[in-house]
């Protein structure tokens, strides 16, 4: 059965209570949000339990979480790489950077690794074009000026860490921490 865990339900009232009664459905999005962080993705039953939890049908929460590509409707690898291949990236060797990175890793865009670890997306722009070209590990970490060193190390970092040590990258910097 899924159920928010304690700390998740804390968070969920207190999302919610900021909303009046009948206009809870407009608590989808961070709650959707909350759900992924929870369970790392959102399966068809974390989306029939959000639904019920905000009062709407799962058809409509389907429809928005496949609407955004933020949500993930299938199950990632233990860590998920994102290259973003917007004009500024892709200016700068953000298809290439793609390219090798799945090369590396032996998979196509969209895929997982067969033994779990890694699932590779290409991503629209996630606004760090003049540190291009880039790509955000798990949702949180962002690697900047790809070269094919930084993707070596970062695949041979990360390889050993599970899932929940995913934002303690020794060797890259933070979203939101800039070098100048």
């Amino acid at each position: 059965m899924v159920e928010f865990c304690e700390k998740t339900e804390a968070q969920f009232q207190q999302l919610v209570s900021r909303y009046p009664a009948d206009q809870r459905k407009a608590a989808l999005l961070p709650t959707l949000w909350l759900a992924q962080e929870e369970w790392g993705w959102l399966s068809p039953e974390v989306m029939r339990y959000v639904a019920e939890r905000i009062g709407c049908t799962p058809a409509h929460v389907f429809g928005v979480a496949t609407f955004y590509t933020m949500f993930l409707t299938t199950k990632p690898g233990e860590h998920l790489l994102e290259v973003c291949t917007s004009v500024s990236c892709c200016m700068t060797g953000g298809r290439e950077t793609l390219a090798a990175l799945c090369d590396k890793l032996g998979i196509e865009p969209g895929e997982t690794t067969p033994d779990g670890k890694f699932t590779v997306r290409a991503a629209e722009c996630l606004g760090s074009c003049d540190t291009s070209p880039m790509m955000q590990v798990d949702n949180d970490v962002y690697v900047e000026n790809l070269t094919d060193g930084k993707l070596d190390s970062l695949i041979s970092e990360l390889r050993d860490k599970p899932w929940g040590q995913r934002t303690q990258l020794a060797s890259f910097t933070a979203a939101g921490e800039r070098r100048l």
